[in-house]
Parts: structure tokens; C-alpha cells; sequence
């Protein structure tokens, strides 16, 4: 058997007496070749094609594995074993620099001829740069390798059919312990980013899981009382919400500046309050952003030290600027893992919020019914020679596909898609804003822009009187997503951010504030990568939050920014930093016909109990994922849960249940009206006669139960308030309970003159 040993730089970490060793194994099938431009590409499920510029394209697998709480990755090991040979000779692709989509000069082809002539393994390294980031107090190593082994001047190619990747941690630097919020819904997105979900298990499970609210609103001093309907309007819906006025955080914040001290205001209350969402209402310059630095070497290079990037804002770990120079965001500096979703609201007046107020909300509570699942795809000729066009980026948005080694389910193929394709002679920016005025859910474009023009229209093009019928009353506002350059740079006044200010069209966009990024020829590219997550997010996950499933698409992303071919070149990264959200970071989209979910609860609340159980279905009884079940006393969260793919939730409370009036279950998710329900609080801890009495309590199972002489209905529930026990009984009654597992119940004993609670453990 032959073995290849990839040690990673940094070696002897037995050395450090708090090192730990984290083990995954990968297996790698037969893999497919396939063409591009007279090449070979091979190419194995869940690997993207990557390699420095001008070098063999290879397939390489991500490693995202979380890490044991308190740790951090310092060295990746990669054991290659039982290779396969491939037949015939191979002539692999050179892999090309990324284009952005408003300056796609072609380059030279870059081909490594001093390589392409060497009869030495490439790759000498057969791994990438190894990085450690958190996400909510959770620890995850990335890095990549790759199966292949070449040799260039014999077209040989090897494949390792097993890996085994073990990384070496040792105590973080940083302590994480304040950043740690265990709610369920963090829990997932954990378990979904890590290769390895079971280590989650280990970490405290007595962290925090209900802060003190959801939602925080910064805004200027003047526009504080504008937003009493908006705060009230995301209450109703189970999201504690907050406004703070941006003056007030400035004068009592430490920092270097300005963006900073705002930062370190979320920080606060992320820590304090486990907010999940930050809406930054207000135009640049009264909310500032800050700026960060990136270089993509394609071509001459591209290098920019002002990024508007509110992912600042979202990611909490670190400072983005260690050394204290020019530079926020540099490799090693940055945080990948936003513990928070982020979007921005670009007014500069009361009549603009109040547009983009009124479209956000009237959008959720009052849609026009019967478009929601019109979807337009928009794509313009990008590149020749290799031909490329926005249809073959827009087409990996729609259904389940594996291309480029990673799985995205978007959008359902049966939906009605309107595709305006400039190859196929139905593209315009007239065809588009008519067919958007005809109404849609959604509009996807992949095209040329820049800061005033974007899709075919300038800055001149973005009046109501334009879009007339996307108005929220003959056709529903709709959203925009872009992979174009610099439409999104809220720095300056951009177009799209124009889309939000007016009184139709937009509720919100997605784009970038610098260039936007794709491969020529082929079907990958940094923009559509991100946009293919941010989908998904959607779609697959169930997230019903703008700003959360962007976030999302960001995580998902996140393990390839340092691939070998990426964080080299830089382009993925630059397209990681410089994607907004501009809008309301908690609106959310419809992606489907509104319904209303059917929820089961337990019927009645008993005091002592510390957890309930919901379950979320549709009509036809299957379970819905990833909706949120809040349980309130008036408006005090005491625990909240999503529901898991069976559409089951377990609702934990840190203390035991006290009985109150104003007790309520608020369940909200992707595509369904909101339903708020009051529970039922019949029962009560109350001995209402004298001679209601379980004894001996603890017990076995062998329990007897003093009842009136009077017939009883006897319900005996578990700590989560499942019924699992019932008879009618009268008088001194005997209760086999043995086939009961060990725990805490509750029984409750109701007749015509008396009606109590009573709790026991059974050991």
C-alpha cells in the first residue's frame, strides 16, 4: 500500500501539554474527466477545481471540522492512502484568474511552462493554508487538499481513494466563553457548516441560550420615534426588538474611531443579549461603515483599502486590524464566521425610511396573493472566447445541483421562470423592467454594472412612475440580487440602494460595493458561489430572515476563501467582503404561496415543568423545518426552538415554568403567517382538597395516590409535557409506573369538586 505524508507547517505540537488531535477520514470514488478548452479537469463530488494561475487545475476538498471548545487548529496533517492510477495520459486545465463583471479584459493565457515540463509530483504541497475562526463561541478549522497526485510531463494522474486529516489544537489565545450562545437555532448552523457535528456534544451544555432580545435597530437620534410601528410589528412576531440611537452609542463606546465604537456596541450586546439581527438605519455618512482591504492577483492585480463591508459589523471575533495599519481585513486579521445577520437601510430623509418601512411591512402582512412563485432570471453575454454568459451562473440557482464540489438546492424547477437571456436575443433593460412590472418574487441578474447603472438602467431609470405596477397593491414589491460591480457601494449613492428609497419596487437588494467576480468559460465563479448559498439558505435551510440567509450563504462559503487558487489570487474573498444587504435585515422574502401552519402543543402548561414540545406541520401533516417557536410569559422570552427536519421542536427554559395569564407560543417560519397562540393553563399546582397525596415520592415505580372518593381523571405527564399515562380512578388508587423512564412527572388529578398538580420522580 502506498501512503503520502502532508504535514503542515507548523510541527512537534506534542510539545504543548494542551494539545489535542481532532481525526476525519474522506473516501474519494472513481472520479469523471471531463473537457474545457482542449484540457482535462478531473474532478471528484464535493472538490472545486482550483490551482495558482497558470497552473494544473486539481480537485480539492474542503475541511471544515469543528473544534473542541476552547481550542484553536496550529497544525493540519493529511495521510493520502490506497491509490488508484488513472489510465492514459492527462493534460490539465491551467487554471485562469477570475474576470469582474464590469471590466472583462481578456488576459493572456496563463500556462506554467516550466511546470507543465517537470516530471516532479505536483503538487509539492497537497494541502492549503490552515485557519481557525469561530461562529457564536464554536470553534471550526478550515483548510483543503487534494487527492490528486500529477506529473506533468507524463500526464500521470494518481488519486488517493482515503485521506485521513488530523488537526492539532491547542488552548485559543482568545477567550470565547461570552461569545457562546447554545440556542438551538445556532446549534444547527453549527452542525450544518462542520464535517464532524458530533463534537458539538462537548461543548458546555449549560450555555447561554435566551438572552435578552433579537432585533437591534441603530439609527440617528432623529429618526428613533419612527421606528415605535416597526419595533411593534417585529414584537408581534416573537422578535424582541430594540432602537438605539447612534449619538448615544458614540458618546459612551471606546474605540479607534467611529465604525469601532459602533462595533463594539454589537459586540456588547451580542455578548450581553444574544441579538441575532442588526439593522443599520441610516445612510453613509450619519452610520458609517468601514472599509476593507483586499488584493486579487489577476492580471496586473486588483487592490482596494476601502471595501464597504458590513460583514465588520457581523462578524464579532477579533479586531479585523491587528497590527494597526491601513489595512482592515487582511488574511489572518479577519473573521469568516458573522455571528449576526446584517443589512442596512440607506435613507437620508424621513420620506425615504418611510418608504422603505412601508414596503417592508405591508409586503409581509398584506402580499398580493398568486405570484410568489414568478421568478425572473436576467442574464447578459459576459465574455468571449471562451464564451460566457449570465444564463450558465443563473441556471445553478434552480434546483439541486453538485457542480464545482458543493450542493446547493435553490430554487424548485416547477416554478415559473421568466429567463431574459441576452444569448438568446429576449435580453434588455426595457424587457426586464416590463417583465418586472407584470410582477414577481424575485429577480436574479448577472450582468455588466457599476455604481449608477446596473441590469440596463441608470440611476434615471429608478422612479415609481417606471415601475408603476410593482407598487405592493396591483403587483407585490419584490427583491433584487445582482452579481455585478459596484451597484451595492452604499458609500456613495448608489443604484441600488435607489431601488429601496422610492416608493415601488424594491423591498430590498443584494449586491456588491466593489467588482464583482466570475470564471471565465465555465460554470463557477466568486459572485454565483455566494449567490448559489444565499439560495439555498433560503430554500434548503428555511431561513425566512434577508439578512440571516445572506449571513448563511457567507458560512457556507467561508471554508473555500483560503483555498489554494483562492485566497492566492484573492477574488473570492474580495466577493465575500463586499456583498450587502441593503434593506430590512429581518424582512422576509416569500418564496412560496402564504399558508398556515398547523403547530401541536401540549394542551395544558404545568408549573415546574422545563421544556415542551412543539411540532410544526403542513396540510398534508409533514414536518416543517427551521420554524421558530418562541414560548413568552407577557413579554418575557422564557425559551425558544426550531423545529427540525421532522418538523419537531423542544422548547428548554432555564427555569422551571411559573403558571401566568399571559403565557403564549409565537411560532414564525419560511413562507407562513404567523401564529400566535395562548396556552391553555388549566392546570395548576394547587392542592384544591386535603386528601390529594402521591406517595412514597422518589419511587421505583410502585406509587399510591390518596383521591377523593369521587370519580378522577388521572394525566401523568413527562418533564417535556408529553402525556404518558391516564386512568379514572377513586379513593387510595396504586400506580404501576416501572415501564416509566427515570425522571420528573407531573400528575393531575381532575374531578367535578376538585382539581390539582401534584410533581414525583421516579428512579
Amino acid at each position: 500500500m502506498k501512503k503520502a505524508f502532508i504535514i503542515g507547517s507548523i510541527l512537534m505540537v506534542s510539545l504543548f501539554a494542551s494539545a489535542q488531535t481532532i481525526e476525519k477520514t474522506y473516501h474519494f470514488s472513481q472520479p469523471n474527466v471531463s473537457q474545457i478548452q482542449g484540457y482535462d479537469q478531473i474532478q471528484f463530488k464535493n472538490c472545486m477545481q482550483s490551482a495558482l494561475a497558470g497552473q494544473p487545475s486539481l480537485p480539492w476538498q474542503s475541511v471544515s471540522l469543528m473544534l473542541p471548545q476552547g481550542t484553536e487548529a496550529v497544525a493540519i496533517e493529511v495521510e493520502l492512502s490506497d491509490f488508484q492510477t488513472m489510465e492514459g495520459s492527462h493534460n490539465l486545465y491551467p487554471y485562469q484568474t477570475a474576470l469582474t463583471y464590469s471590466n472583462p479584459v481578456r488576459h493572456q493565457f496563463v500556462k506554467d511552462e516550466a511546470l507543465y515540463a517537470s516530471k516532479s509530483v505536483y503538487p509539492a504541497q497537497a494541502y492549503g493554508k490552515l485557519s481557525t475562526h469561530f461562529m457564536n463561541g464554536i470553534g471550526f478549522a478550515f483548510s483543503t487538499f487534494t487527492p490528486v497526485q500529477y506529473i506533468p510531463a507524463t500526464g500521470q494522474v494518481m488519486y488517493a481513494t482515503k485521506a485521513i486529516v488530523r488537526i492539532t489544537t491547542e488552548a485559543s489565545k482568545s477567550d470565547q466563553t461570552r461569545q457562546l450562545w447554545l440556542n438551538n437555532g445556532n446549534a444547527q448552523r453549527a452542525m450544518s457548516l462542520a464535517q464532524n457535528p458530533e463534537m458539538l456534544q462537548n461543548y458546555d451544555s449549560k450555555g447561554r441560550t435566551v438572552g435578552g432580545y433579537d432585533l437591534l435597530v441603530v439609527t440617528n437620534q432623529q429618526y428613533v420615534s419612527a421606528f415605535g410601528e416597526y419595533e411593534k410589528f417585529y414584537e408581534e412576531r416573537g422578535l424582541r426588538t430594540k432602537i438605539v440611537a447612534f449619538e448615544d452609542i458614540i458618546s459612551t463606546m471606546e474605540g479607534r474611531d467611529n465604525p469601532e465604537k459602533l462595533r463594539n456596541f454589537i459586540i456588547q450586546e451580542y455578548e450581553n443579549a444574544g441579538i441575532m439581527m442588526v439593522n443599520l438605519a441610516g445612510d453613509v455618512p450619519a452610520i458609517p461603515y468601514r472599509g476593507l482591504y483586499c488584493f486579487a492577483d489577476s492580471g496586473s492585480g486588483y487592490e482596494d483599502y476601502d471595501i464597504p463591508a458590513d460583514l465588520y459589523y457581523a462578524a464579532l471575533d477579533g479586531t479585523w486590524n491587528d497590527d494597526n495599519d491601513n489595512r482592515w481585513g487582511e488574511i489572518g486579521e479577519d473573521d469568516l464566521l458573522p455571528e449576526i445577520g446584517i443589512g442596512r437601510m440607506c435613507f437620508s430623509n424621513q420620506n425615504e425610511l418611510n418608504n422603505m418601512l412601508h414596503k417592508a411591512m405591508t409586503y409581509q402582512t398584506d402580499p398580493v396573493l398568486g405570484e410568489f412563485r414568478k421568478v425572473i432570471m436576467a442574464g447578459e453575454h459576459l465574455f468571449d472566447n471562451p464564451e460566457s454568459n449570465g444564463s450558465q451562473y443563473l441556471e445553478l440557482l434552480i434546483g439541486t445541483r453538485d457542480d464545482n464540489g458543493y450542493t446547493t438546492t435553490g430554487i424548485p424547477e416547477y416554478y415559473e421562470f421568466n429567463r431574459l437571456y441576452e444569448e438568446e436575443g429576449n435580453w434588455s433593460g426595457t424587457k426586464l423592467r416590463n417583465a418586472i412590472n407584470q410582477g414577481t418574487q424575485y429577480v436574479h441578474h448577472d450582468g455588466h454594472a457599476n455604481t449608477n447603472y446596473v441590469a440596463g438602467w441608470t440611476n434615471s431609470d429608478i422612479t415609481d412612475n417606471k415601475f408603476s405596477g410593482v407598487n405592493g397593491v396591483v403587483h407585490n414589491y419584490t427583491f433584487f440580487h445582482t452579481s455585478g460591480c459596484i451597484c451595492g457601494d452604499f458609500s456613495s449613492d448608489c443604484i441600488l440602494e435607489r431601488m429601496t428609497k422610492i416608493s415601488n419596487f424594491a423591498v430590498a437588494t443584494f449586491g456588491n460595493s466593489r467588482y464583482g467576480w466570475f470564471n471565465e468559460g465555465q460554470t463557477e465563479g466568486p459572485a454565483i458561489h455566494l449567490a448559489r448559498e444565499t439560495e439555498d439558505a433560503y430554500y434548503n435551510d428555511r431561513i425566512p430572515y434577508g439578512g440571516m440567509a445572506l449571513r448563511e450563504g457567507k458560512i457556507m462559503t467561508a471554508p473555500w476563501v483560503n483555498a489554494p487558487g483562492q485566497w492566492e489570487e484573492g477574488a473570492l474573498r474580495w466577493n465575500f467582503y463586499d456583498l450587502n444587504m441593503m434593506g430590512d435585515v429581518a424582512v422576509s422574502p416569500w418564496h412560496d404561496e402564504p399558508f398556515t401552519p398547523n403547530v401541536n402543543y401540549p394542551t395544558e402548561i404545568l408549573e415546574g415543568m422545563t421544556s415542551m414540545e412543539v411540532k410544526v406541520t403542513n396540510e398534508n401533516g409533514d414536518g416543517l423545518k427551521n420554524f421558530r417557536c418562541a414560548l413568552f410569559d407577557g413579554e418575557e422570552l422564557l425559551g425558544v426552538a426550531y423545529t427540525d427536519e421532522l418538523g419537531n421542536a423542544t422548547i428548554v427554559v432555564d427555569e422551571s415554568v411559573v403558571i401566568s395569564d399571559g403565557m403564549k407560543l409565537i411560532v414564525t417560519g419560511c413562507d407562513a403567517w404567523p401564529q400566535t397562540l395562548t396556552l391553555d393553563l388549566t392546570a395548576t399546582t394547587e392542592n384544591k382538597t386535603n386528601n390529594l397525596n402521591i406517595y412514597p415520592n422518589p419511587n421505583h415505580g410502585q406509587f399510591s395516590l390518596n383521591l377523593p372518593e369521587e370519580d378522577c381523571d388521572i394525566v401523568i405527564y413527562n418533564s417535556l409535557g408529553q402525556q404518558v399515562f391516564n386512568q379514572q380512578a377513586k379513593g387510595l388508587t396504586n400506580l404501576d409506573l416501572e415501564s416509566l423512564n427515570n425522571g420528573v412527572y407531573f400528575v393531575t388529578v381532575k374531578s367535578e369538586k376538585a382539581v390539582g398538580t401534584l410533581k414525583f420522580v421516579k428512579e
